[in-house]
This record gives C-alpha cells, sequence and structure tokens, in this order.
C-alpha cells in the first residue's frame, strides 16, 4: 500500500474522533513507580508545550487519550504555555503525584536533562517526543527513547511544494530558534534554495509557534518584501495567519502559503483555495510515545529505535479533495492497544502508522 495512503487512513482516525477530556496534574493516589505491579493502576503523565495550538492543545493530546482509553491507563496531562520553568515545575508536581512513566514534549532541549535526571531519580522512565533533547542525553540510560517527525524533511517538503508551484521569491517565518524542530525544519529550507538557485529567500525570521507570532512575523516581512510569491511558515498556526493577512491583502492569486501539521482548519483553507500545502501526522507521536511508556511501566524492556523519524504525508490543493473524500470522511482509527508489547508480547514497536 503507497505509504502516503496508509498515512492518511491513520491520520483521519485522529481527526475524527474526539475523546473525553483528560485530567490536569493532579493527586493520583498511591500509583505505584515504573516498572511496577502488571495489576495496578498505571498512571502516565504528558507534559507538552501549549494548548492554544490544534496541534498540541487538540490532535497531539487526543492521540495520547485514544491510547488511554484502548489501554486502561490514567493520564495526567499538563501544557506549560511554552514555558521552560513551567514545564520543569509541572513534571515535579507529577513525580509527587505518582506517575509511573512520562511522555515529554520539551519546550526546548534545556529542560531534558533537569526533567529526566529527576525522573530517573524516581525510577520513572521518560519517553521524549517531538523535540530531540540533543546528543549529552542518551536513549537507553536517561531516557527510552525519542519519537518525532523527520523536521528536514518536512521543512525540504513544505519549500519544495511552493517552488515546484510556480515561487521565486520566498519569505520564510520560522519556528523557535535553537530547538531541534525549528532548526531542522529550516535546515530543510536550506537545501531546497540550494537544490534551487534561482530561487530567492527574501527574508528568514525565527517566529515562535502561534497564530499570532506568525500574524506579528508576516506583517512586519510583508512590509518589508511586497514582492513575495511564497512564504514558508514553520507551522500551520503561522502559516494560517499568514493566509488570514494575504486575504486582508487581495494576495490569495499572487501568494502561496505552505506549513506543517495537516491540522483540520488547514484542510478546510486547501479546500477553500486560501492555504497551498501542508505536511503532518505526526501528532501521533504523543499517542505512540504513552504506548511505549505504559509498556516501559509495565516493566516490559524497550527493543525499537532509539531515535524515531516518523514519514509525514504530503496534501496541497491540487490533491486535497481526494484526500478527505477518500480518508477523512471514513471512521478509521488506530489499534493503539495492539501496538503495546505489555499487551502483546510478540508485537514489534512499529511507527510507520501502517493499517491492518
Amino acid at each position: 500500500m503507497n505509504m502516503e495512503k496508509v498515512l492518511t487512513m491513520v491520520l483521519a482516525g485522529c481527526m475524527v474522533f474526539g475523546l473525553a477530556g483528560c485530567e490536569k496534574a493532579s493527586d493520583s493516589g498511591s500509583a505505584d513507580k515504573g516498572g511496577g505491579n502488571a495489576d495496578a493502576e498505571i498512571t502516565i503523565g504528558y507534559s507538552f508545550p501549549g494548548s492554544n495550538n490544534e496541534f498540541w492543545g487538540s490532535n497531539a493530546l487526543n492521540s495520547a487519550k485514544q491510547a488511554a482509553e484502548a489501554l486502561g491507563f490514567k493520564l495526567i496531562a499538563d501544557d506549560c504555555d511554552y514555558d521552560q520553568a513551567e514545564q520543569i515545575s509541572d513534571v515535579d508536581s507529577m513525580i509527587s503525584s505518582g506517575i509511573n512513566a512520562l511522555v515529554l514534549a520539551p519546550q526546548d532541549a534545556s529542560v531534558c536533562a533537569g526533567i529526566t535526571a529527576a525522573c530517573k531519580a524516581a525510577d520513572i522512565p521518560v519517553v521524549i517526543i517531538d523535540r530531540w533533547p540533543g546528543d549529552d542525553l542518551k536513549a537507553g540510560e536517561d531516557y527510552v527513547c525519542f519519537i518525532g517527525p523527520d523536521d528536514e524533511q518536512a521543512g525540504y517538503d513544505i519549500a519544495m511544494s511552493l517552488i515546484d508551484s510556480g515561487c521565486k521569491k520566498l519569505l520564510g517565518v520560522g519556528g523557535v530558534q535553537g530547538t531541534s524542530v525549528g532548526e531542522g525544519r529550516k535546515a530543510g529550507l536550506d537545501k531546497a534554495l540550494k537544490e534551487n538557485p534561482d530561487v530567492e529567500l527574501l527574508q528568514y525570521e525565527y517566529a515562535g509557534d502561534t497564530w499570532d507570532d506568525g500574524d506579528k512575523a508576516f506583517r512586519n516581512l510583508y512590509q518589508a518584501h511586497p514582492e513575495v510569491d511564497g512564504v514558508w511558515c514553520f507551522n500551520d498556526s503561522m502559516a494560517l495567519a499568514t493566509v488570514n493577512v494575504v486575504k486582508e491583502e487581495g494576495k490569495l492569486e499572487k501568494i502561496k502559503v505552505g506549513g506543517m501539521d495537516l491540522l483540520s482548519n488547514s484542510v478546510e483553507s486547501m479546500e477553500a483555495k486560501e492555504l497551498w500545502f501542508s505536511t503532518g501526522g505526526h501528532y501521533m507521536e504523543a499517542g505512540f510515545g504513552a504506548v511505549v511508556a505504559y509498556d516501559a511501566a509495565k516493566g516490559v524492556e524497550y527493543n525499537g529505535e532509539e531515535k524515531v523519524q516518523m514519514s509525514l504525508l504530503r496534501v496541497d490543493q491540487t490533491n486535497v479533495g481526494e484526500f478527505k473524500e477518500q480518508f477523512l470522511d471514513k471512521e478509521q482509527s488506530y489499534d493503539w492497544a495492539g501496538a503495546s508489547r505489555a499487551e502483546n508480547p510478540d508485537v514489534e514497536y512499529n511507527f510507520n502508522l501502517t493499517l491492518e
């Protein structure tokens, strides 16, 4: 089966199903620490950057909820509002509450050493997702594994979607400087530009993560470079903010915008011939991380890759109709329980989002 279609079918399940709300950090009673009793209730902590972004606040969180519902563990989730100190404090509270394992989506790599050390001291296994913790920490020693998107490939795909559609003068609305996701996606943009020397990057600005960040950055960039015909954006929140400004300026016919995350409103925007391109599906990393964390809490040794880089789906205005008709309108659900080695000892970890 074509991998893009496989990814899309799983993506459809996550976008279609909404689950019951999960708990904020709170007293979880007498839950045992990691590697604990198979008969005891398992409590998994999930710390992530922010809720005012559909990727984190809805899609990724829902995939973790799906895993919790399927496997029957308690999920304690909390966002740090994009603040490193708050994330460290949030995880300390989770440790005190008695979590058995942690899924950490770090605000940036600076929080990882302290958090993993605190968890290790409490015998709590950690699965890190989305943002690379850096090379000083070692999988199998400081944390179980890393699961995230292939950010360089994603950044490259965003750029090539614009270039292949005829864009010659690009602006870059980047992510958080110094983060693995921000730098990885920019490296993909740089690669595409190197391969296409006739394309000019007018200006690049590290902007952040949210709609407001994208709105502010693009307004400033557009004022300086009204000749732009393509805008490369770090994520869909900023891409949709950029589209909104382009609409205000009456330039939808002249300026194409690409982003990453495949949010539901991104699909709607592509259908409306506004947003040009999005790549995604990687919010499944939160669910995958929760499955591995659950297994670790059950005492199952992780035997997969130490650094998992997920392949992503590519959708633009030319195939969004087919994408929606064939997959988004069909109810599909990922088999989270079937992915767990604690529940299925013979299963192999597979992060390629295959559909049975």
